[in-house]
């Protein structure tokens, strides 16, 4: 079967026609004339006619056969061959995307059983001269000989975590280009998700990438969180559900093996799922989906602290709007009244939450306040200027913020505006940035406030340690007074840098400080992105990774694979009987000219 790299050439084969549309044109019958000196010459043209008429059809095949031959080397036609299939020894680096997505169940089977099929393909074709990486969703390329990646490939599963495909080809491409080998190469296999490509320098080894090429609907969890953060004996969740398919899904939340609530909802929407509970502590909470093509990430797994709502008052010196919003929430249960956690401009209390003082003067009095109890920030220069609250913020996120003071020091930090430190904390005490008032921040008039407060005195200034999120196997800073993180092996001690990767499994994992109280919790989820299905084309690979990509099918992939080591290239031929065509026409129209010169 022959193939064409350069389809688009075969155009000009118009211009095939030429000679003989030439010769039509050009092509007379002169008119007979009765003239006795010429009648001699009559017989003599019937005898040539027939020569004359033969040379000027083989010029035309000639010179037809001549362009048809360059058109066609153009397009460089390619046969596949049946036998042989040597090459010149090659790096190869072969990228197999087993990441979440590739346990989507495609027409019966796995895509990531799929993609070890084709890559069992390949490795029979890797000769002894050749240099082999594997590289899975972990982003490693590991060396090893066809016979050790095929014993990995019969074991192969799903991994839990996600593979940046932009970034797995730029680190196969700097393997290979370290090598001092006549060919480099790297092979995707992977379901191409146009998720999975970040932008990044193009490279210039040869890409050549492979799909199974059919994309199954799915419906996703895309998250999970408890509102609000801390319960008191009763609250909700809101899930996130993701995906394509415009039809209703069945929500559930579990509670220790026992399901507590039940929604429906449609893709793109977010479902509330009320709880009671009748206890305080920490809950393991999950949220599930009925299972469809792509299993992984048909759960969400969060956790929620119950407890009895702490006591909290404001000073004048707060504001007017945190003495309303503190109302509302004493009103509704949420927040109980004393003077455990305190709401000022200046420290007061145990558990403080710290705003900048209305006059600037005081602020010098405020500083040496924090720095006399050990609190590690400070207020710095007041700023004017317009700033946004990060995702970091809770509540708060997107807000506006006009007016600040620069926080300066080291600990917690919260939030930010923009990138500078806006919300911290050290020990019991909270620091603001702004005042929560008119004029420095759009917070206070936004429907965030009230439970931005709630967050903040229930569980940031209160004592409890958030619920952290992380997908499997990032490494994770966690907090100073967390000793152990509690798993189904028993406690993992916490090492001096306070740094862990996430367990692999997406489950809750609680925190526990050094006297033994869960301080805290982890939950481990799938990466969200794995969920979009959708298929990478042409364009984005190359957009992504570099022009000389190639999205090919299986016969392509085959005969481009080792540098096309499996395929015939016949343009050289077909220029080469081009110039044969020119010779052979050059010879007839000079032989002709010269015969034609010599009778006359």
């Amino acid at each position: 079967m022959i193939a064409f790299l350069q389809p688009l050439a075969l155009l000009g084969l118009a211009v095939a026609a030429l000679p003989t549309v030439l010769h039509l044109l050009t092509r007379r019958v002169p008119p007979t004339v009765t003239f006795p000196a010429v009648r001699y010459l009559a017989e003599t043209e019937r005898q040539q006619s027939r020569r004359l008429k033969l040379r000027h059809l083989l010029l035309l095949l000639l010179r037809t056969a001549l362009l048809a031959s360059v058109v066609l080397a153009a397009a460089r036609p390619v046969v596949r061959v049946g036998l042989g299939g040597a090459h010149a020894p090659t790096a190869l680096v072969l990228v197999l995307d087993n990441s979440v997505s590739s346990g989507a169940v495609v027409e019966g089977r796995r895509v990531v059983d799929l993609l070890a099929a084709r890559a069992r393909a390949i490795l029979q074709r890797v000769d002894e001269g050749d240099r082999l990486w594997l590289m899975q969703a972990d982003g490693l390329p590991r060396a090893l000989t066809p016979a050790e990646a095929i014993a990995l490939l019969d074991g192969l599963e799903p991994s839990p975590r996600r593979l940046d495909l932009g970034r797995a080809v730029r680190a196969a491409a700097g393997v290979v280009a370290s090598q001092a080998l006549p060919g480099r190469e790297v092979v995707v296999l992977s379901d191409l998700q146009r998720s999975a490509f970040s932008s990044g320098d193009p490279v210039t080894t040869r890409v050549l990438a492979w799909a199974p090429g059919v994309t199954p609907e799915n419906r996703s969890l895309d998250s999970a969180r408890a509102e609000p953060p801390v319960w008191s004996l009763s609250g909700q969740v809101v899930a996130a559900v993701g995906g394509v398919r415009r039809s209703p899904v069945a929500l559930r939340l579990s509670m220790g093996g026992r399901d507590v609530a039940r929604a429906v909802a449609y893709p793109g929407d977010r479902a509330a799922l009320p709880v009671r509970v009748g206890r305080p502590g920490w809950l393991a909470l999950r949220v599930s989906l009925d299972p469809d093509e792509l299993r992984a990430d048909d759960d969400w797994f969060l956790a929620a602290r119950v407890a009895e709502p702490a006591r909290a008052a404001a000073d004048a010196g707060a504001g007017r709007y945190v003495a309303d919003a503190l109302a509302v929430l004493q009103e509704g249960g949420r927040v109980g009244r004393g003077r455990t956690v305190v709401l000022a401009d200046r420290l007061a209390g145990t558990r403080s939450i710290v705003v900048p003082p209305a006059d600037q003067a005081a602020i010098g009095a405020l500083n040496r306040a924090l720095a006399a109890r050990g609190v590690a920030w400070r207020f710095g220069d007041r700023l004017d200027g317009e700033w946004r609250v990060g995702a970091d913020g809770g509540a708060a996120d997107g807000a506006t913020v006009r007016r600040r003071y620069r926080l300066l020091g080291s600990g917690a930090v919260l939030a930010r505006a923009n990138d500078d430190p806006w919300l911290v904390r050290h020990q019991d005490v909270v620091v603001l940035g702004s005042r929560l008032e008119d004029g420095w921040t759009d917070l206070p008039v936004t429907a965030g406030f009230v439970p931005f407060l709630d967050l903040l005195i229930n569980r940031i200034a209160a004592g409890e340690t958030r619920s952290m999120g992380a997908h499997p196997g990032d490494v994770v800073g966690l907090p100073a007074n967390v000793e152990a993180v509690l798993t189904a092996a028993g406690p993992q001690p916490v090492a001096g840098d306070r740094r862990i990767n996430a367990p692999w499994e997406p489950a809750v994992y609680f925190l526990r400080a050094a006297g033994g109280d869960t301080v805290g919790a982890l939950e481990v989820n799938h990466d969200p992105r794995e969920s979009r299905l959708a298929p990478a084309d042409a364009q984005v690979l190359r957009a992504a990774v570099g022009p000389g990509a190639e999205l090919l099918s299986d016969g392509a992939l085959d005969r481009e694979l080792f540098g096309g080591a499996k395929r015939a290239d016949l343009s050289g031929a077909l220029l080469l009987a081009a110039l044969l065509a020119a010779a052979l026409e050059f010879v007839v129209a000079s032989v002709g000219a010269k015969t034609g010169r010599g009778r006359a």
